[in-house]
């Protein structure tokens, strides 16, 4: 079967986008499937990945605005700055540049089974449905998935957008076959237009190359750690930073980060306490995180993260799954810090609390790119 992947990221960037695609194109590929990937490529050389995997890797071309790569480069000069504050809110700029970019694309490749868009950012599914448009049917894929991470108009953590995206986002959501989201709670977020296609699949790993500290003994000063993104407001840590700056105890807290600069100022209060370390590799990063006594998860405050669902499958983002294949207790905390006794039950080594977790297999790569699958075979029955 010949497949398409789009998406703005691939790997060597550090992103749950751009894991998600790379992960599913390698595991499809192993299958037998000719996938070809596409994505805004740097000046990495992906010669070797192409020749032990099989797939074929493309450049969605030169980008004039949304210039975001797969090594984490954009530009950003004055003109960049000014033509975004004016025009961004309008007409989703620099990403609207992928709606056009996409149907030259499909228009190529003529021959594809399945597509797979990847967004964000969703002018990538837009420029699907507009080529779904403009393209005879013969040329159009057989069958189109519309990969989401956050959805679009009904995003928490998004500014509100103008009335009139919405009318483009149920355009899309008549356009494609299937859309699928990582999460159960994510459906509520999608227009009633839409419902009936969403389907869920959650982030995909491959347990077979995970590499945990085997000789892990309990630390003698307490060792926890986050690894993650944070959204001030949202999932903000702060509450939990002031408590640990008046905490009369010994302990060592390591966040990994891309944002250093939210947490120095709680640095400078707790000095050895508080290890602020760069994100790295996810090979890398699991093995850290399994030295650690137990791991912290900041849920949204205007998420239902269903921690404490015990048969919800699908109720975890993918730090959280990362979190499990370390084997390692994670405290789950609130943004508001109303956890303080649980917390202290883990500083004591006392883990009997934490919320019960979900079947790691389930996320294994191989049954999520057997639920892919099963949306192309299942839609070509019908």
């Amino acid at each position: 079967m010949n497949i398409v992947i789009i998406s703005r990221t691939i790997f060597p960037l550090l992103s749950p986008r751009a894991f998600r695609a790379t992960e599913l194109a390698t595991e499809l590929a192993k299958r037998g499937h000719s996938v070809t990937l596409y994505a805004v490529l740097g000046q990495f050389d992906y010669s070797n990945f192409q020749k032990e995997t099989g797939i074929i890797v493309k450049n969605i071309g030169k980008m004039w605005f949304a210039t975001d790569d797969s090594e984490g480069n954009f530009r950003y000069t004055i003109i960049d700055k000014i033509l975004y504050h004016t025009f961004h809110r309008f007409i989703e700029f620099p990403d609207i540049e992928f709606t056009l970019r996409i149907p030259s694309i499909l228009r190529k490749e003529n021959n594809c089974n399945m597509l797979i868009t990847n967004a964000v950012p969703y002018p990538i599914h837009w420029g699907a449905a507009l080529a779904k448009t403009i393209l005879p049917k013969v040329k159009f894929p057989q069958i189109w998935i519309s990969d989401c991470g956050d959805p679009y108009m009904k995003n928490p953590l998004d500014k509100k957008r103008l009335f009139y995206f919405k009318y483009i986002e149920k355009w899309w959501g008549r356009k494609t076959d299937f859309i699928t989201v990582p999460l159960t709670e994510l459906k509520k977020n999608y227009y009633p237009e839409c419902q009936s296609k969403i389907k869920v699949i959650p982030q995909g790993f491959d347990l077979s190359i995970i590499n945990l500290d085997k000789t892990f003994v309990k630390n003698e000063i307490p060792a926890f750690a986050y690894a993650g993104s944070i959204y001030p407001g949202h999932r903000d840590p702060t509450a939990f930073l002031n408590y640990l700056s008046v905490l009369d105890s010994e302990f060592k807290f390591t966040v990994f980060t891309n944002d250093e600069k939210f947490y120095l100022p709680f640095k400078e209060k707790l000095k050895h306490k508080l290890d602020i370390r760069k994100f790295i590799p996810r090979e890398q990063l699991l093995f850290e995180l399994s030295k650690m006594d137990f791991l912290v998860n900041f849920r949204n405050r205007s998420a239902n993260q269903s921690s404490d669902k015990k048969n919800d499958d699908y109720g975890l983002p993918s730090k959280i799954i990362d979190y499990l294949l370390t084997q390692r207790p994670i405290l789950d905390i609130s943004s508001d810090f109303n956890e303080t006794d649980l917390f202290h039950e883990f500083l004591s080594g006392n883990y009997e609390n934490q919320n019960i977790r979900p079947d790691i297999y389930q996320f294994d790569i191989k049954n999520v790119t057997d639920k892919f699958l099963n949306l192309y075979h299942g839609n070509k029955m019908l």
